[in-house]
């Protein structure tokens, strides 16, 4: 006979994740060009949303009609061996020449409405690289970055740059001043006589934990061919592999704050420096690392501070915060915004502290919010005495 009836099936649900910000990027590759052949028409000064190199297919960009843009993402999605950020969110924007602050400001600006989950937070801009087309200055993208932050926007940015002189030369007297926290300036390029890999190195630096140095000499070796973007003439590359400098220049380049490639004897490969920022090197914000870790507890602290806007706040006699609702709003703090920071490793410590502008909540309805964190610092340098002795 005919079967008529209900049937229910029950199963487990798999929810997918939220994605990780501290992983988004954004790719700036000036030089571009606009394709109108793909299944979604690549324009310029717009961001598109990437998770693949095989994403670029949608919009017809190839190694031909946007050798650069291929290029760089290509080296984002497989920065190195035995890393693959296929998934990871990447939007790209293509410029014709000069990337300034405002294609930086309204680009990034541009990434919410897909959901403010998916911003940015690290910026990669690949520049063109001639002297008739001058790199952007690092404190003009520090100066957007910094319009960002009040927006809502935690980013640091990686610059390519080309070096105006011969790598073998002095470096000392060739390097540019350098200006930005929350800026490293990237000097070398995995392919030969091309712009500096932002790409790669940006891709590599979001596949870590934020307070991870991407110089950490416990990760593998980035590359085996790596060159320094340096020129000798108006836009003739020397082409200097970095395996092939002394000491005294990789030293050079580390006293003036660049990201670079070296040799970490005895370990085979080429390894990234520290992972400084565009500052002098004596100040907390010296370090890539520890700029991430900023950036990232400060989208932290918004989030969890945002929703107590326009809320009720209990007050005492004085007019000031009531001490058991703080302790509350504290205690809340410290579990969802320091706590996990420090169970990654990326902090030793943090503390968060609360109190009402000149004590009066009554009158200024102002909460003035520290957060003051100890870092969980690598060890830069090692000074080793060996020596024969008569007795121990």
């Amino acid at each position: 006979m005919a079967k008529t009836g209900i049937s229910i099936v029950v199963s487990n649900a798999v929810f997918g994740s939220v994605p990780n910000v501290d992983a988004n990027s954004m790719l700036i590759v000036a030089g571009a060009s606009a394709v109108a052949t793909g299944d979604i028409a690549f324009t310029l000064d717009t961001p598109f949303l990437l998770r693949s190199l095989e994403d670029l297919d949608t919009l017809d960009i190839t190694v031909v009609n946007n050798a650069d843009i291929y290029r760089e993402v290509a080296g984002f999605f497989a920065p190195k061996s035995g890393i693959n950020n296929s998934g990871t969110v990447l939007w790209l924007v293509g410029v014709a020449t000069f990337v300034d602050a405002s294609v930086l400001l309204t680009a990034v600006r541009a990434t919410v409405v897909s959901g403010f989950q998916y911003r940015p937070r690290n910026i990669l801009i690949s520049q063109i690289d001639t002297f008739a087309a001058r790199p952007v200055e690092p404190s003009v993208i520090q100066a957007a970055i910094d319009l960002l932050y009040t927006e809502g926007f935690s980013t640091v940015a990686i610059l390519g740059d080309c070096i105006r002189g011969d790598v073998t030369a002095t470096a000392a007297e060739d390097l540019e001043v350098l200006l930005s926290p929350m800026v490293g300036l990237l000097v070398v390029s995995k392919t030969v006589a091309t712009r500096a890999s932002v790409g790669a190195v940006g891709g590599f630096m979001a596949s870590l934990s934020v307070g991870t140095s991407i110089g950490d000499a416990s990760l593998s070796a980035f590359a085996a061919d790596m060159y320094f973007t340096d020129q000798s003439a108006l836009d003739t590359y020397v082409n200097t592999h970095c395996a092939g400098v002394t000491l005294a220049v990789y030293n050079d380049y580390g006293t003036n704050q660049y990201l670079f490639a070296r040799t970490r004897p005895p370990k085979n490969g080429l390894w990234l420096n520290d992972g400084a920022t565009c500052v002098d090197k004596t100040t907390a914000l010296s370090s890539l690392e520890a700029t991430r870790t900023i950036a990232s507890m400060v989208d932290a602290l918004r989030t969890f501070l945002t929703p107590y806007l326009n809320n009720k706040i209990p007050v005492n006699k004085d007019g000031d915060i009531q001490s058991t609702y703080k302790q509350v709003v504290l205690d809340n703090a410290r579990i969802k915004v320091i706590q996990s920071y420090i169970d990654d490793g990326d902090i030793s410590d943090a503390v968060i502290t609360i109190t009402a502008k000149d004590d009066d909540m009554v009158t200024t309805r102002t909460w003035e919010v520290a957060l003051s964190v100890l870092p969980a610092p690598t060890l830069r340098w090692v000074d080793g005495y060996v020596f024969y002795v008569q007795s121990l």
